[in-house]
């Protein structure tokens, strides 16, 4: 991680809104993490208080010297003439505006990406998980075999399956209790859902591109992904850009082609966006009347006769505390959320679609469930009995103040 001193110039510089931006506190100071789903900043950047609190104020909007005047009020002691221009300089030349250099960048990244046929690992660096093959199996038998993993699965094969995608290198025995479900029992398809972290525009992000780890490749089921794509009809994200970075879908894949073989299975890889604009509209997803053809065509694929068809849900639950917008450290706010997340649990555990819906509405989104909108999908999109817990741990981030909880079902 490179640090960005107190740190774009146009006549009204705008800071890039593409940007994933994360707010720690260290020393006293309050840093700005910057991450770059596009990978033109290459690393992620530490902004210190007073850049990213300029940062900040770079809306293309403000002229320069309306910024300026923003700081000029400093208390006794004065900024030097330049000193604002001279940090905008800097965010320009690290990358971190809207300018024409970034425009053009961005445009040949994404035709790259778009004329990709296979979509290649994002994590595989060898610190998130082994990019050697043989390394990558033995390490994940070892979490398979984990002994902290808990509950047991002694029915017919899953159907459905929820875990985490919260990173290996903080839990991974959760991973563990659902996937070792998977043991023995083989699929032709599976439809991997998950959060879009990076997903802009549009409720869904399917793409048609093979998934690739170090394991090999996964071939994509492209004729059913083509039936959600043409049933989405306005509410797919423009392009499959947000594949690209995102870890929601690839973590999962390692498991599945270590259990099922890399080519023993086609893929159907869907990302799902934020649906809080809907929570207070609708009383739940299948409610909403330009959902309902992506649902039906997502249903058909679920049940189409002669396949065997596995459906999984990579999806962390609350995300609380200081790091997430909350005034309080999450320890304060670890029992409340904890009953916040048995609720769910009960849900699913009913397979109750409207309950779900109505417990997020209740808690006016306060614990950001990031796993809400994949959940709330599969919820509309097929039957069963219900979902059976297996595990559910919190990952306690003590040091910004946070936590991050998530669990392990199965059906």
């Amino acid at each position: 991680m490179r640090k960005v001193a107190e740190m774009a110039p146009s006549t009204a510089p705008r800071g890039r809104r593409d940007l994933h931006i994360q707010q720690v506190e260290h020393d006293g100071q309050t840093l700005t993490l910057v991450q770059d789903p596009l990978g033109i900043l290459g690393e992620t950047l530490c902004l210190t208080e007073f850049a990213g609190t300029l940062f900040s104020v770079l809306d293309g909007v403000r002229t320069v010297e309306e910024v300026e005047a923003i700081f000029r009020p400093v208390g006794s002691a004065s900024l030097p003439p330049g000193f604002i221009r001279a940090r905008i300089e800097e965010m320009k030349r690290c990358g971190l505006l809207e300018d024409e250099v970034y425009w053009r960048r961005k445009r040949e990244i994404l035709e790259e990406y778009r004329r990709a046929m296979v979509r290649p690992p994002s994590h595989a660096d060898g610190s998130t998980y082994p990019a050697d093959p043989e390394g990558l199996r033995d390490w994940l038998e070892a979490i398979l075999n984990s002994p902290e993993a808990t509950g047991e699965w002694t029915g017919d094969a899953p159907r459905i399956l929820v875990a985490p995608h919260i990173d290996f290198r903080v839990n991974t025995s959760v991973y563990a209790s659902a996937y070792r479900t998977l043991r023995g029992h083989a699929y032709d398809r599976v439809i991997l859902l998950g959060t879009g972290h990076s997903i802009s525009e549009g409720l869904y992000c399917p793409t048609l591109k093979a998934y690739s780890s170090p394991l090999g490749a996964t071939r994509t089921d492209t004729t059913a992904t083509r039936r959600l794509l043409d049933a989405a009809n306005g509410i797919a994200a423009p392009d499959d850009f947000p594949h690209r970075g995102e870890h929601a879908l690839e973590f999962q894949l390692l498991f599945l082609q270590h259990l099922l073989g890399a080519d023993a299975f086609e893929l159907i890889p869907i990302l799902c966006g934020s649906m809080q604009e809907l929570v207070h509209r609708v009383t739940r997803l299948g409610k909403a009347p330009w959902v309902r053809p992506f649902l039906a065509a997502l249903r058909e694929i679920i049940e189409e006769e002669g396949k065997r068809t596995l459906v999984v849900a990579g999806v962390d639950f609350s995300h609380i505390g200081l790091r997430f917008s909350h005034e309080i450290p999450a320890l304060e706010m670890l029992e409340e959320t904890r009953r916040h997340d048995r609720t769910l649990v009960e849900a699913l555990s009913a397979w109750d679609a409207e309950a779900f819906w109505e417990t997020e509405l209740r808690s006016g989104s306060h614990f950001n469930v990031c796993g809400f909108s994949t959940l709330s999908t599969i919820l509309e999109s097929m039957e069963t009995p219900g979902a059976r817990c297996l595990a559910y741990d919190i990952w306690d981030d003590s040091p910004t103040g946070s936590a991050v909880t998530y669990a392990a079902l199965v059906a």
